[in-house]
């Protein structure tokens, strides 16, 4: 089956509507189209022909806000999860290590000033399991994912930052959580 019934595609397109309006969403799913049953190659392939496309019609903060909004996930089970332990520590540093030892496939970390949310590897269903590296726009999903947790979680409005990813030629994926001060 062809078309664009992907849910990565899916949810690209209303995040370009809610930013840009219909007339940009429509035509970049014209120009851009995924399928459910897409190859692990095809996947990739839209994802780099996606960040070129946006980054060549608007600026780079739409471009990012168009990717946090949208991102899949996550659940709100699991962010009651981790608010449940981060209400029951006493500090930021159990919180973070608390977390970690859960052995969920990532890490949290506290510097003294903020939390790092730290992957060892790519988790993304679209581009994972292809080699090669994409546009930091491509990343920019796990911020609205990270900042969807982390926004439950400390119940507050965090800024969240990538610091590098494995798609981007770094060694982690690693996204720097920052909650107001005061």
């Amino acid at each position: 089956m062809s078309g664009n019934d992907h849910p990565n595609a899916l949810r690209l397109a209303e995040s370009v509507r809610k930013h840009c309006g219909e007339e940009a969403a429509n035509a970049l799913t014209e120009r851009h189209s995924l399928s459910k049953s897409a190859s692990a190659a095809r996947k990739f392939q839209w994802a780099q022909d996606i960040c070129d496309d946006l980054q060549a019609h608007f600026d780079a903060e739409t471009v990012r806000q168009i990717r946090m909004d949208c991102a899949c996930g996550p659940g709100l089970s699991k962010c009651k999860k981790l608010k449940a332990i981060f209400d029951r520590c006493d500090c930021p540093e159990e919180f973070a290590r608390k977390v970690t030892e859960l052995n969920q496939g990532y890490a949290v970390e506290y510097d003294g000033r903020a939390f790092h949310l730290v992957y060892p590897e790519c988790y993304c269903p679209c581009v994972s399991r292809v080699e090669g590296n994409l546009p930091e726009a491509w990343c920019d999903c796990t911020l609205g994912y990270t900042k969807r947790m982390f926004d439950f979680i400390l119940s507050c409005d965090t800024r969240v930052e990538l610091v590098h990813s494995v798609k981007t030629g770094g060694a982690e994926c690693r996204i720097r959580i920052l909650a107001p001060e005061g």
